[in-house]
């Protein structure tokens, strides 16, 4: 192919993807000055490390454990049992399969009362409770569902969702079956998040690497990377000079 030829090629790929190539550049740079524990909000945790579980009797766990065993039903779809903190009091969490899916069933390991589903003051106490410092609440609202764009989104639903009277417009989502905090959401998280939905090119889910969009456009910029090495190659002295012997001999 003729000298000529390839700078077209290169020059006319670059005004196509030449728009991409600088995103993929200014995403990376987001990228590499943003600390992924401060995007996920984690700096601003009161117990990073969890909560020490304060004592529990545990005649009341082997009673709650019994009654789920006496259900038939429930106990064949049985999945997993653990014992943690819920705001300082010790509880015990049912996981129990359904389908492809799962149901969540949280007691008082002091009382042995139901906790779940929990109330909206509930979760609220809860967003406190993990944010390291004291503040008041904007708004609580309970959500079904989450669009695909969504900062909430893959997570477990039905969540209450909890903003935060701070510099850092931090909202806490806590899970309305487990009374957990399942993600903390801030303008650091909400930049990064922006600029990974360009870096991945995925506009419609913004998560995945395997959009025919990227696909496309990371080839043609393949291809404009090798065509810019040949034309560089080309009008190399070196390269010419030793291109011209060669054809000479």
């Amino acid at each position: 192919m003729k000298h000529r030829t390839w700078r077209k090629l290169h020059r006319y790929l670059g005004l196509i993807i030449g728009i991409q190539l600088f995103v993929w550049t200014l995403s990376g740079v987001v990228f590499s000055w943003n600390s992924m524990k401060s995007v996920r909000g984690e700096h601003l945790i009161r117990h990073p490390d969890g909560e020490p579980l304060a004592p529990f009797d545990p005649d009341v766990l082997s009673s709650i454990l019994a009654s789920a065993a006496t259900d038939s039903h429930k106990a064949q779809s049985l999945y997993s049992v653990s014992v943690r903190s819920l705001l300082s009091r010790p509880v015990v969490e049912l996981t129990y399969r359904r389908g492809e899916g799962v149901d969540f069933v949280v007691y008082d390991l002091t009382t042995g009362n139901l906790l779940s589903p929990i109330d909206e003051s509930t979760a609220r106490q809860i967003a406190q409770h993990d944010f390291a410092e004291p503040v008041s609440i904007r708004f609580c609202e309970k959500i079904d569902a989450v669009s695909s764009h969504s900062e909430y989104r893959k997570k477990e639903l039905p969540a209450y969702r909890v903003g935060l009277d701070h510099n850092t417009n931090p909202i806490i989502y806590v899970s309305a079956d487990r009374g957990t905090v399942t993600a903390r959401r801030n303008d650091q998280w909400r930049l990064y998040d922006f600029f990974w939905m360009l870096h991945t090119m995925d506009f419609w889910g913004r998560d995945s690497f395997n959009t025919w969009l990227l696909k496309s456009v990371s080839m043609f910029g393949l291809i404009t990377v090798i065509t810019g090495f040949v034309v560089g190659a080309q009008t190399s002295r070196i390269f010419r000079r030793t291109f011209m012997q060669k054809k000479k001999t």
